[in-house]
């Protein structure tokens, strides 16, 4: 894809999702289903590099513009996620004085409320290839006990994941 075209998804991925996370089942769609330009492999590895990369929320999607188109890819990631918080202002703005209004908050749910759909897209997505294989369910299990009972540092559930799937995969124990 050219810089252009990589532009106009993220902008799409930025305009249509509420930040964060939630810009990846859109960039999913586009750039995995419909355009074929990633595999599902390249995606999430690049979503791994993005979240285990030191800084913002967001930096995975310098490593899928990478991925889809090489260092114009990244600049087009980067623009096309960065230009519509700048356009937002104006929103919060509009928000603050429209605030406690029992419309406003409706759509404020209702927003949270298809963001976490999406995201539960995403999970199922991302995480319906793991169930085939007990040591990926195990290390899927360990990785929620951590964060949400353990409340452990992300990064640290990464690594340890990550350690986990080396140390069975020289085990000779299948993962995927």
């Amino acid at each position: 894809m050219n810089f252009l075209e990589l532009l106009l998804v993220f902008l799409k991925a930025a305009l249509l999702s509420s930040g964060g996370l939630q810009a990846l089942p859109i960039l999913e769609d586009e750039l995995i289903i419909q355009r074929s330009v990633l595999t599902d492999g390249d995606f999430a590895t690049a979503v791994a590099i993005g979240r285990i990369t030191p800084g913002p929320n967001g930096l995975f999607v310098i490593s899928i513009g990478y991925y889809a188109g090489g260092l114009p890819g990244a600049l087009a990631g980067v623009l096309g996620i960065m230009i519509p918080p700048f356009l937002g202002i104006a929103l919060v703005r509009a928000h603050r004085r429209l605030a406690g209004r029992p419309w406003v908050e409706g759509v404020t749910r209702g927003m949270m409320a298809s963001a976490v759909g999406l995201l539960s897209a995403l999970g199922y997505s991302f995480g319906a290839p793991l169930l085939s294989e007990p040591a990926s369910i195990a290390i899927l299990v360990a990785s929620l006990a951590a964060l949400l009972i353990v409340r452990a540092d992300v990064l640290l559930v990464l690594a340890g994941g990550a350690i986990a799937a080396v140390g069975l995969y020289f085990l000779g124990v299948p993962l995927a």
